[in-house]
């Protein structure tokens, strides 16, 4: 699972739909995992039980050596 803290910029994707922003707030379960999410300027929650999910791009991103 990855961690997500307050301030992040995360990407949450559920279906077609991909949303990018800065978290405002978490909210965990009582097994201590992520319910929802909410962002920067915008007023609705993420719920994880509706099918929205964390991306996880750290993986994305390779840093290439230049030959010199």
């Amino acid at each position: 699972m990855m961690l997500v803290m307050l301030g992040d910029e995360v990407t949450l994707m559920k279906n077609d739909t991909w949303v990018t922003g800065r978290v405002a707030g978490v909210v965990l379960d009582n097994k201590r995992e992520l319910e929802r999410i909410y962002l920067h300027e915008i007023a609705v929650a993420f719920w994880m039980s509706e099918g929205w999910r964390v991306v996880d791009d750290s993986d994305d991103f390779e840093i290439e050596e230049d030959d010199e």
